[in-house]
């Protein structure tokens, strides 16, 4: 969990010192470093976010391997409306996105992603595959 808590604040340190381009949305700042799992729930007590959250923090070596971090857009602070705004989902039901480096959106669901078949779905991209054989 800290090190969940230390990327996201991390992140949002990171977002304040980079140029405007850089900021035009809350992901901005990823793109191209990392591949992000976007849960968006109506609340951070959310019983499928919770249950992602826990798929990701005891699966963080394979994460941090495949250079994937953790955003919730949960509830309706000004960050969490702007990343919804982003991706185009909206607050009231739960789901989960994959964003690979490049800022598309490579997968989606509406139940949390096992860490076998996140693994799959980025272990198959072009890009990943160009870094597991450097």
């Amino acid at each position: 969990m800290k090190r969940v808590t230390t990327a996201l604040v991390l992140g949002l340190s990171l977002g304040a010192a980079l140029p405007a381009e850089a900021r035009d949305t809350p992901l901005s700042g990823y793109r191209w470093k990392n591949r992000v799992l976007v849960v968006v729930a109506p609340s951070r007590q959310d019983g499928n976010l919770v249950a992602q959250r826990r798929i990701f923090e005891q699966n963080a070596k394979g994460m941090a391997e495949r250079q994937i971090v953790l955003i919730e857009a949960a509830g309706d602070d000004e960050r969490a409306r702007g990343i919804r705004a982003q991706l185009g989902a909206d607050d009231k039901a739960f789901k989960v996105l994959l964003v690979g480096k490049d800022g598309n959106t490579a997968a989606s669901s509406t139940k949390p992603f096992s860490a076998a078949e996140l693994f799959g779905k980025v272990d198959a991209m072009p890009m990943r595959r160009d870094e597991m054989r450097r």
